[in-house]
């Protein structure tokens, strides 16, 4: 047997290039493995043997034109002096040594910063240096190891893919049709009177199912081979055992002259098998979850109309040219220029890490930048592409997480294959002594009848539909993987101050004297440029009582929100006056604070001198205490900032066995949630995402509270207004409706594969059939799940 390169698992033709005792089929391979181990990568070749893929020549001038200024930026998703990142595809993504090569690529060349695979996508998003690392040098690295990205239109790639897959498609059927015609005197028992023709009509089989078995089937081939070399099992490697064992056998019925065999049931098989994966392709194509979850995708901004007011739209609706007003801690949605003379943005959402950056006027601000301190006005550049910050929000999800429900998934893979290629000897064995005829029509009708792949689509069905449906309803998902998590919760944590109740309406103030206009248009000023409900209110309730522009010509400057205690800023008059304003905690302005007396206020401090607090009366919806008692199913936890002002109408709407506190800052709140989640409880989190960022981040399942969609939260996995608390048990009881479609799937794959296999085994199935019932199987789950989900599921209130 010949030797498989040690690298790549490729047969070795010709002479063996030999290095460190281990054979390689050619220089590239042998660099390679070079190259990791002269940068201690050697574990790449523990996580899966003879993973690599083999790299091809490079021409040192074929990605030159990624060094081109216009052609560069339509790559670069973002760049700064000191960090650019790209999205790359790369098709020869296979396994976990992949993912762990290019994760740590930056072994390799150290100017490359970060890598975040998405492995089911075969995409890899790159931090490198700009400065000391070129774009096209980057490719000719990955080139270099295996990994060579395509470049261009994806949608012309697919276009291309689809005409090969259907010249396929026609081959295979013009050679079911032609054999079918010429073996039909067979089928009629007159082949015996007219033996030269039917050894003529033999050969003209044989000679047509050439290229049904080369081209046609290639695709189960290389599939089959290439799980083989990695040593598992995937779903072709029984298929491609019966197109090989079902050619065999009649390849040697037409060269002993014994007529076509089952050539005829060969092509009509490989027919079948491309016209069902035809149409489980148009099936994911019309259920593509990702597309439609994005165009869901729940962000709004504030557009600056004429005479300088805003109004809240959603993102889709920005035009080229048109100006937005983003607030503190919200997100740049769209590539823009920063109008104002300055401000601080952090591109942690793009890059992982947290560092504030300077930026000018007349910058450009990529998408994804999230506005830090004072509020900054922006020119849009480009239309918003919802998809670039869906995949931004998905960088934030473990690919390891991914990558270990791969094994889990290749693991039954494998104990399902090995028991059907068990099966499919004992019924070889058991018929060679029955009946030698039927031999190969029952081992074929087994390898094909019987396949996992119904029941290996029922989740992504299932959870995708349920995220389109929720998506409908008012709840933004982040994946389809969160349908299963919120299943699992046991706890629920809810925020009060921004999440459970509203407090815009219920503002006074109390102070030893009341504000002057000057003074409450510059508190408005200040409150404008923060998101945070109190400071909400405030704004509300100054522009409720005055729309004075008394203080237009002053401006702000040294604007700061520290999470969890308030806002200040400095005011300077053309005049040369200056004010200088605080509103938030009391311990925060320096104002003494009446323990006895539990309101939950903001204080205001003007020049270091305390001028009083507002009062905000807590208003809970009315349907609140439903909404509780329909989860008593699971243990309710309020976290809050306030004091206990509010524990007797807490007391009165929540369950008894609910857990309260009071007096948590944004740090006791996310140690309250990672200590139940010690425990074992899986903890559902609720919050406005805002001072709940990082117990949203730590719960198992974070869901952030965001009155009108408008502040968008990268640490939560969903999203929803405030109704959309108000229909958490309805969400929550269409999850559970979920997992019992599950349930369905999980019998009726059964079913059929028992079913199917006891017909096989007993003779009673034709390769054919058993080619037209597996895809059938697969568009069953697909019509299962949509029909359950869409037409089945418990009903949700239309959102208000």
């Amino acid at each position: 047997m010949a030797e498989q390169c040690y690298h790549c698992g490729d047969q070795i033709v010709g002479k063996t290039v030999v290095y460190d005792e281990h054979p390689f089929c050619c220089n590239g391979c042998k660099s390679v493995y070079q190259l990791l181990e002269e940068h201690s990568l050697h574990a790449f070749y523990d996580y899966e043997q003879q993973a690599g893929t083999k790299p091809g020549k490079i021409n040192s001038y074929e990605f030159d034109f990624l060094d081109v200024p216009e052609i560069r930026r339509k790559y670069i998703d973002f760049e700064d002096a000191h960090r650019a990142r790209v999205t790359m595809h790369l098709p020869d993504i296979h396994c976990s040594s992949c993912i762990y090569l290019l994760e740590n690529i930056h072994r390799i060349n150290p100017h490359i910063q970060s890598s975040f695979i998405q492995f089911t996508k075969k995409e890899a998003s790159f931090q490198f240096d700009p400065e000391a690392l070129k774009l096209s040098e980057l490719a000719e690295l990955l080139s270099s190891i295996g990994y060579k990205p395509r470049f261009g239109s994806l949608g012309a790639n697919q276009k291309k893919a689809d005409r090969s897959f259907l010249y396929k498609m026609g081959i295979a059927g013009f050679a079911f049709g032609s054999i079918m015609l010429w073996t039909f005197p067979e089928y009629l028992g007159l082949s015996e009177d007219f033996l030269p023709f039917r050894n003529f009509t033999s050969y003209l089989s044989l000679l047509v199912s050439i290229p049904v078995l080369l081209y046609s089937a290639s695709d189960y081939f290389k599939s089959a081979w290439k799980a083989l070399q990695n040593k598992y099992l995937n779903l072709d490697v029984p298929v491609a055992l019966g197109i090989i064992t079902l050619y065999g056998q009649s390849l040697w019925s037409i060269l002993n002259e014994q007529g076509s065999g089952y050539m005829d049931s060969f092509s009509g098989f490989i027919f079948f098998l491309l016209i069902g994966k035809w149409f489980q392709q148009r099936g994911y194509q019309a259920m593509n979850f990702e597309r439609d979850y994005s165009a869901y995708f729940p962000v709004a901004v504030q557009r600056i109309r004429k005479g300088n007011e805003t109004e809240l739209v959603e993102i889709d609706r920005l035009e080229i040219g048109e100006h937005i007003r983003i607030r503190n801690d919200e997100i740049v949605p769209c590539d823009a220029i920063l109008l104002d003379e300055n401000a601080q943005i952090d591109y942690s959402f793009v890059t992982g890490e947290s560092v504030i950056a300077d930026i000018h006027q007349n910058d450009h601000i990529y998408a994804g930048g999230k506005i830090i301190g004072q509020a900054a006005r922006f020119e849009v550049l480009e239309k918003t592409k919802r998809s670039q910050l869906t995949r931004m929000w998905n960088m934030s999800s473990s690919q390891k997480e991914e990558l270990q429900k791969d094994k889990q998934q290749r693991n039954i893979s494998r104990y399902f294959l090995t028991a059907v290629l068990v099966i499919a000897l004992i019924s070889a064995v058991s018929w060679f002594f029955l009946d030698q005829s039927q031999v190969m029509h029952v081992v074929v009708s087994v390898l094909i009848v019987t396949c996992p792949c119904a029941l290996a689509l029922s989740a992504p069905f299932t959870y995708g539909n349920m995220m389109r449906l929720l998506g409908r309803k008012g709840l933004y998902l982040k994946n389809a993987d969160v349908v299963k998590q919120l299943n699992q919760c046991t706890d629920i944590v809810f925020d009060k101050t921004g999440t459970l109740s509203s407090i815009r309406q219920q503002v006074h103030f109390e102070g030893k004297e009341t504000l002057n206009e000057t003074e409450r248009c510059l508190l408005s000023r200040l409150c404008e440029n923060s998101t945070h409900p109190h400071a909400q209110g405030i704004l509300e309730w100054i522009l409720k009582d005055s729309s004075s522009s008394s203080c237009a010509p002053w401006t702000m400057s040294d604007y700061l929100e520290q999470v969890g205690k308030g806002i200040s800023a400095n005011f300077h008059s053309p005049g040369g006056a200056s004010v200088s304003m605080r509103l938030g905690t009391s311990s925060w302005i320096g104002a003494e604070q009446n323990n006895d007396r539990p309101e939950v206020s903001s204080y205001l401090s003007i020049n270091g001198t305390s001028k009083g607090r507002f009062i905000f009366e807590s208003e809970f919806p009315e349907e609140l205490k439903d909404t509780l008692q329909h989860l008593r199913s699971y243990q309710l936890h309020v976290l809050t900032g306030d004091k206990e002002r509010d524990l007797e109408k807490l007391q009165q709407i929540f369950p008894e066995t609910s857990v309260m506190k009071f007096r948590q800052s944004p740090e006791d709140k996310y140690e309250y949630v990672k200590a139940l989640q010690a425990k074992g409880s899986k903890v559902l989190m609720l919050g406005d995402g805002l001072n709940d960022s990082g117990a949203l981040h730590e719960a198992w399942t974070g869901i952030a509270i965001c009155d009108e969609l408008g502040h968008f939260s990268p640490s939560s996995d969903a999203i929803t207004d405030r109704h959309g608390l108000i229909l958490l048990p309805d969400y929550l009881k269409n999850v559970r409706f979920a997992k019992r479609i599950m349930n369905v799937c999980l019998i009726f794959s059964a079913l059929y594969n028992l079913v199917g296999l006891s017909f096989a085994v007993s003779g009673q199935l034709s390769p054919l059939v058993a080619a037209i019932l597996m895809p059938l199987s697969s568009l069953s789950i697909v019509l299962i799940t949509s029909l359950s989900v869409w037409k089945l599921a418990p009903g949700i209130s239309e959102k208000k």
